[in-house]
């Protein structure tokens, strides 16, 4: 049976830190031979990628389509399609996991 505990102390979560992209991304870490494609604008990627090479204190294995903003606005398939063709010819993993972030989703 659960016990209740009280406390008086207020949660602070960072939500940059718990955000589904990275989350995916440390999803397809834990499978073999993935690599994880964030297909995003060009700060995000960095930022996930930062977070994740400060937390493990090595570099991680991500991929990113790099968008610019406009690229992201006006529309970004030819460069999903370009950065999936890419990772495939030169690191031949056996899945390659997409990942996009809110502004590439608002945008469809």
């Amino acid at each position: 049976m659960a016990v209740v505990v009280e406390s008086r102390k207020p949660v602070t979560v960072d939500p940059l830190r718990h955000s589904a992209p990275l989350g995916a991304v440390l999803a397809f870490l834990g499978m073999e031979r993935c690599m994880p494609l964030l297909h995003s604008s060009q700060g995000c990627a960095a930022f996930v990628k930062v977070l994740l090479t400060r937390h493990f204190r090595e570099s991680i294995p991500l991929q990113t389509s790099a968008l610019t903003e406009v690229t992201t606005i006006l529309g970004s398939a030819e460069s999903l399609l370009a950065a999936i063709d890419t990772v495939a010819g030169r690191q031949q993993p056996a899945l390659i996991g997409v990942v996009t972030t809110g502004l590439v989703d608002a945008t469809g």
